[in-house]
């Protein structure tokens, strides 16, 4: 349970630098990390909305 909160952080972590080396003029590497963002957010999305929920009702 103590890495969950490091691969929350992920996403936000690659769009961060993605905007780094956008503002330095670095266009392929700006680019490529908002591939790797997109493909974290995908599975990280596929993760959540396939597991069960558990809610006691």
């Amino acid at each position: 349970m103590t890495g969950r909160p490091m691969i929350m952080m992920l996403p936000f972590l690659t769009a961060l630098l993605a905007i780094g080396f956008a503002i330095s003029g670095r266009r392929g590497a700006c680019i490529g990390l908002w591939v790797v963002t997109l493909l974290v957010f995908a599975a990280w999305c596929q993760y959540h909305m396939t597991g069960v929920l558990p809610i006691s009702l």
